[in-house]
């Protein structure tokens, strides 16, 4: 990673500290025709889907992320304690990753881990760890 992408993240910290920022909106299903509905789904944000391609684009996700994990990670509760408790930067990672991959699995898992603080919290402890220099 390059530090001009890493700083590009950065640059998410006020976005995300931002409280009336509505993350996403979720649009209802419907009947499409005779007995047949779409599901509800999530319309994100545009600055969380550029975030979210930013964080593609730095190569910041790591490939074993569930191998980092273990089952360190539970609600979102336990994540924000594992963040703010390591420095180790592989974990964070791995979190990242795990909640940028979770929103194939479930939709508005962006948004929860947005508004939970998660997102945050993660480029906080991740400009905390990284030398000065970097």
């Amino acid at each position: 990673m390059t530090e001009s992408k890493y700083r590009r993240l950065f640059d998410f910290i006020r976005y995300f500290e931002d409280e009336s920022v509505q993350f996403c909106k979720w649009q209802p299903g419907k009947e499409v025709k005779d007995g047949v509905y779409s599901m509800p789904y999530c319309i994100y944000d545009e600055k969380l889907h550029t975030f979210i391609g930013a964080v593609n684009d730095c190569d910041i996700l790591l490939p074993n992320y569930l191998n980092v994990l273990g089952s360190a990670i539970g609600t979102s509760n336990e994540a924000l304690q594992i963040i703010k408790g390591t420095n180790d930067l592989e974990m964070l990672q791995a979190i990242l990753t795990y909640y940028v991959r979770q929103e194939r699995f479930c939709d508005g898992t962006w948004a929860q881990a947005a508004e939970n603080k998660i997102f945050l919290n993660i480029l906080l402890k991740l400009k905390e760890c990284l030398p000065d220099d970097f």
